[in-house]
């Protein structure tokens, strides 16, 4: 009986591997992209989710790795923010990420999705950089400052950053200090390398407040700074303008002085001055700094000096260039011209009609960025970040105020 019974399992064996087999193959030819390539495809969108996501789905993090000039917080609204605040406090349209400054909130600094150095400030001391990284993990560097102002030897970190957040309109995210909108359209106009603006009009132009406050404006022009000597040597650009009319400074590089927070200091950009020097320390490529927007919420003519191409950045006939002019004396010439026709004073607020100024967040274009396809990958690095960032500035202008100057 024994062998009977295993001579009938001999076969029932055979059989089974063989039915095994037959639903294997038929299995394996099911799956093969010759009969079900759209399935192949389907399996692998599936299988690798994470990373082809769309937008409204998934949670981004980043980590805010030093203080932006003893700001923790880098003036936003908490010390961590999540996706309710990226939607309602930032306004931004992708709001599915988490931002927070404590290296402890996820259980390892690899984790992050995005890290974000401020370089105008030096790492800090006690942990310089992450000591373990992944190849996904993307390094923001992240400044607002001249590179004059950086405060890092960026030969040491070359290969080391794989987007830029800075005001360069070449950055991966631009951040500038202020947006122009346009106010019937409500899209943002500048800054941006060749903004769509409307053309002023060519006559009769006329701002109410401007023009209530024109017989008070009984002087030529001011100048709050602090910060003296500065590389593109802008101090010296305001001297030589002294010498054809008058030029009143407040603060540490001039004679005069205003308690900082006294109300009177700005009202008297309204009510006192017809111009104001919003000179820049550095001349260098897309560098505003917040005091050239601070002067523009104000009744005042801004006369710019920088590295910049200020149409990018702002109205047609809304501002002096001090670079369009050969000479000190023959930009001091403009001034007197603009400041005893109050028409053409007028015509330079003509853009208040149009635009208005709003600030965004850049970090809602890094959670954006991080939530396109791909983008939690390493998609490229900056092998030469000091090259990128030092040749963006120049000493030379077009203006001559030194005999030792050569132009462009």
């Amino acid at each position: 009986m024994a062998s009977r019974a295993g001579w009938f399992r001999g076969p029932s064996l055979l059989l089974a591997l063989l039915l095994l087999g037959t639903v294997l193959g038929l299995y394996k030819l099911s799956r093969s992209p010759l009969v079900n390539q759209y399935g192949v495809l389907q399996d692998y969108l599936e299988s690798n989710r994470p990373e082809t996501e769309s937008l409204a789905t998934g949670t981004r993090s980043i980590l805010l790795w030093s203080e932006f000039f003893g700001d923790p917080r880098w003036s936003l609204p908490g010390d961590t923010l999540g996706t309710q605040d990226f939607r309602d406090e930032l306004k931004c349209p992708v709001y599915q990420c988490e931002l927070t400054n404590n290296h402890d909130f996820l259980p390892s600094l690899d984790m992050y999705d995005a890290i974000v150095f401020h370089v105008a400030e030096p790492f800090p001391f006690l942990e310089s950089v992450p000591s373990r990284r992944r190849p996904q993990q993307t390094y923001v560097f992240a400044t607002m400052e001249s590179p004059g102002e950086t405060k890092h030897q960026l030969s040491n970190e070359q290969n080391f950053y794989n987007l830029t957040m800075t005001y360069r309109l070449d950055s991966d995210i631009v951040w500038p200090y202020d947006h122009f909108i346009d106010k019937e359209t409500q899209a943002i106009v500048a800054p941006k390398r060749q903004p769509n603006w409307r053309k002023p009009p060519i006559s009769g132009w006329n701002d109410t407040q401007v023009w209530n406050l024109w017989p008070g404006k009984t002087k030529m022009v001011t100048w709050f700074v602090s910060h003296c000597p500065t590389l593109s040597k802008r101090e010296d650009l305001a001297k030589a303008l002294q010498a054809y009319i008058e030029v009143d400074i407040y603060g540490k590089c001039g004679p005069l002085s205003c308690k900082r927070g006294d109300p009177r200091c700005e009202e008297m950009l309204d009510t006192d001055y017809k111009f104001y020097l919003a000179f820049e320390n550095s001349l260098c490529t897309d560098y505003v700094t917040e005091k050239l927007f601070g002067v523009l919420h104000r009744n005042i003519i801004p006369i710019v000096f920088g590295g910049v191409d200020y149409a990018r950045f702002l109205p047609p006939h809304s501002y002096i260039d001090a670079n369009q002019f050969d000479t000190v004396e023959l930009l001091a010439a403009h001034l007197e011209f603009v400041a005893s026709n109050v028409e053409e004073y007028m015509s330079y607020f003509w853009w208040r009609e149009y635009y208005e100024l709003a600030t965004f967040s850049p970090f809602c274009e890094l959670c954006e960025h991080l939530h396109r396809p791909g983008g939690r990958h390493r998609m490229q690095v900056y092998n030469d970040i000091e090259a990128w960032w030092f040749n963006s500035c120049r000493f030379k202008t077009h203006i001559q105020f030194a005999a030792s100057q050569t132009r462009d």
